[in-house]
């Protein structure tokens, strides 16, 4: 695909053009990356080159993202979280941790779930605080069955004690399911 036809794509109304077109980078990029890491895998000479290489061309497209949110503000907001969530997988950037943590600890939706996973590896302070937060603001039902056992799970990971309010919820929880799969456990 050239590039005129990736950007035409891009910039499309139809979602499946636009979806097909960042297949397409994201492809070709993880192709190059992984053809790049056989090299490195042969030849030692190279590893400090590659390696340097790959940081410069993340650190420069974060400040071109970076500007490019200045100049459209909020509307991006969705999308800056999503991007944030990539970068800061191979950047300790403390803005791109921030923006994660807000949005983890104001919004229950998928993005949450990404976001909690990235703080726990990264290691952030109060994110047992925002999980305890959550499980107490949502309601104990069979329809919110896999993001409790989510929470749940990465209370267990940080090793910490379930508060008694939030135990006696899950309690209740246990005492009207109707099958033993749908029991919450800690």
């Amino acid at each position: 695909m050239e590039r005129s036809e990736i950007v035409k794509k891009l910039e499309s109304d139809n979602i499946d053009e636009i979806i097909s077109a960042i297949d397409f980078i994201v492809d070709e990029l993880l192709c190059l990356s992984s053809r790049s890491l056989m090299i490195l895998r042969k030849n030692s000479e190279f590893r400090p080159f590659i390696a340097e290489r790959f940081y410069r061309i993340i650190h420069e497209y974060k400040g071109r993202l970076e500007r490019g949110y200045l100049e459209h503000g909020e509307e991006d907001s969705d999308l800056r979280f999503w991007l944030s969530s990539l970068l800061v997988i191979y950047d300790k950037n403390e803005d791109f941790i921030l923006d994660i943590y807000k949005h983890v600890a104001n919004n229950e939706d998928d993005k949450d779930l990404l976001g909690l996973n990235i703080l726990i590896e990264k290691k952030v302070a109060n994110v047992e605080t925002i999980i305890i937060e959550k499980l107490r603001r949502i309601v104990f039902n069979i329809k919110n069955f896999d993001r409790i056992a989510f929470y749940l799970e990465k209370l267990k990971t940080l090793s910490v004690d379930l508060p008694d309010d939030v135990s006696e919820k899950m309690n209740l929880y246990n005492r009207h399911i109707d099958f033993k799969w749908q029991r919450l456990s800690y």
